[in-house]
This record gives structure tokens, sequence and C-alpha cells, in this order.
């Protein structure tokens, strides 16, 4: 197998207040709730990393193949049954991603996702 090049590390940990971690990447720190809590949840510090990835992606992409591409909003929506037994492990039932690009022709937008869903 070949040697991997390590990519990111993070870390978080306790902060003795029940439902509140510490994070950091590198010298950057922040607090990631439980749900509900004061401060942005894990959930939407993780949603949001990909929809981050998906406009950093996407320009790049469109950048090296000059693809005309002058703005993106990414936007991931993530839901949960109302319905599932209490304690069992939360997960996403359902996770939608929504794009909306200017200065790009609907084919390439289109294409350009494409892509992006396969990487």
């Amino acid at each position: 197998m070949a040697e991997l090049d390590l990519a990111y590390r993070v870390r978080s940990y306790s902060t003795g207040t029940l439902g509140r971690a510490i994070s950091n990447a590198r010298n950057h720190h922040w607090v990631a709730d439980d749900s509900g809590g004061e401060e942005l949840g894990a959930g939407e510090f993780f949603l949001s990393g990909i929809s981050a990835c998906a406009v950093n992606m996407i320009e790049r992409i469109a950048s090296e193949e000059e693809t005309p591409l002058d703005w993106m909003d990414v936007s991931v929506e993530a839901y949960r049954n109302p319905d599932a037994e209490p304690g069992e492990v939360t997960l996403y039932e359902d996770v939608r991603v929504h794009f909306q690009m200017w200065g790009v022709s609907d084919d390439d937008g289109q294409r350009l996702v494409d892509i992006w869903k396969q990487r």
C-alpha cells in the first residue's frame, strides 16, 4: 500500500460543560455545542464543511476549465426522523445540497455539480 500524506488534522476536547466542546485546527479554535446550544452545533460545522468544499472545488474546476462562473451559493440541509426512539444513534435521514450559480450556463453548471459529486 502506498504511503499516505496527511491532509488535515483537527481535534476536539471536552470543556467541563456538558454538551460543549472546543475544536481546533492549526492555530484556530472554536466552540461546538450539542444541538440547541448557544454556539454553533457540531452538525452545523459538519454541513458547512460540505458546502465550503463544494464552493471551493467547483470554483477551482471552473477556473481550470476556463468555464465562466461569476458567483455561487451552496446550502446544505439535514433532516432527522422525528419518530426515532430516544437514545438511538442520531442519523440524518436525508441530506439535501442546493446549488445556485451565476454567470454559467445551466448545462455547464450541471456538469460542474456532476464532477463535484463524482469526487
